[in-house]
C-alpha cells in the first residue's frame, strides 16, 4: 500500500512538472512568435511610411519637371506670340488692322492664364489629400492632352468609395510611373483610363494603342538592364494589398490593370 501510495505521489509529480514544462514552453514559443511577429508588422509598417513619403517626393520632382516643360513648350511660347502681337499692334495704320490683332492677342492671354491656373494646382503638394484620387487622374489627363503628345480619356464609375489618402497617394504614383513609361517608350497616340468597383476591388486601368514589348523578355533581364519601373510598380502594388498585371505584346499595345481592396485599410498600416 505505501510502494503505491509512493509510486502514484512520484507519477503525478512527474506528470505535474512535464505539464508544467510543457506550459512555460508553450508560452515562451508563443510569446518569441508574437514578438518576432510585432517586429515583421514593424518592419512592414515602417516600409508603408518609407513607400508613401518616397511617393509624395516623387510626385514633387515630377510635378516640378512637367512644371519646367509646361513653362518652357507652352506657356513661354504662349507669351512670345502675345510679344508678335503686340508688336505688330505697334505697327498697325488703322483701326481695320487693331481690331482683329487684339482679338488674337486676348485669345492667346486666355490661353497663358488658363496654363498658369493648371500649374497652380500642380503646385499643391497636397492635391490627392485635398481633391482625392479621381479629380487628380482627371488633372492628369488634362495635362496630357494639353502637351499636344496623345489623346487621353478617363472614364470614372459613378459614386466611386474612396481608398485613403495613403492608398491613393501610392496608387497615383504608380499611374504616374505608367504613363512615364508610355511617354518614353511606347510611341501611342491614345491612352485610355478607367476606374470602377468589381467585387470589393477598386479595378484601375491604363491602355494605350502603342507599340507594346515583350513583358517576359523585360521582366528576366537584370533590374540594372531594365525592368526597374515595372517592378517598382507591382511591389508598391502589394505594399497596398493590391496587385499589378501587365498585358502585352509587341505590336498590339499595353493594358496595365492595378486592383487594390476597398472599404478597408491595409492591415499594416492599422
Amino acid at each position: 500500500m505505501g510502494d503505491s501510495v509512493y509510486v502514484l505521489a512520484v507519477t503525478s509529480t512527474v506528470v505535474f512538472l512535464l505539464l508544467a514544462v510543457f506550459i512555460v514552453s508553450f508560452a515562451l514559443v508563443f510569446q518569441r512568435r508574437q514578438l518576432e511577429n510585432l517586429r515583421e508588422r514593424s518592419a512592414l509598417k515602417a516600409a508603408y511610411e518609407e513607400e508613401i513619403l518616397k511617393a509624395q517626393i516623387e510626385m514633387q520632382n515630377q510635378t516640378l519637371q512637367a512644371i519646367g516643360r509646361e513653362l518652357h513648350d507652352n506657356i513661354g511660347q504662349l507669351l512670345s506670340v502675345t510679344k508678335l502681337y503686340l508688336n505688330q499692334l505697334e505697327d498697325a495704320e488703322d483701326l481695320a488692322q487693331v481690331r482683329p490683332l487684339t482679338i488674337k492677342t486676348n485669345g492667346v492671354i486666355d490661353q497663358t492664364i488658363s496654363g498658369v491656373r493648371a500649374l497652380s494646382k500642380s503646385l499643391d503638394g497636397d492635391f490627392i489629400r485635398d481633391f482625392g484620387l479621381i479629380e487628380t487622374l482627371a488633372f492628369e489627363v488634362e495635362r496630357l492632352n494639353g502637351t499636344g503628345r496623345l489623346n487621353a480619356s478617363l472614364r470614372v464609375q459613378p459614386d466611386m468609395q474612396p481608398l485613403g489618402f495613403e492608398r491613393e497617394i501610392i496608387l497615383f504614383r504608380m499611374v504616374q510611373e505608367a504613363i512615364n513609361n508610355l511617354l518614353k517608350h511606347a510611341q501611342a497616340r491614345s491612352l485610355h483610363v478607367s476606374l470602377q468597383t468589381r467585387d470589393g476591388q477598386l479595378l484601375l486601368q491604363l491602355e494605350d494603342d502603342g507599340k507594346g514589348f515583350d513583358y517576359e523578355g523585360v521582366m528576366n533581364q537584370s533590374i540594372v538592364n531594365s525592368g526597374a519601373g515595372l517592378r517598382n510598380m507591382q511591389r508598391r502594388a502589394e505594399l497596398i494589398g493590391g496587385k499589378c498585371t501587365i498585358d502585352t505584346a509587341p505590336g498590339r499595345g499595353t493594358r496595365i490593370a492595378f486592383v487594390v481592396p476597398v472599404g478597408r485599410a491595409v492591415a499594416l498600416a492599422a
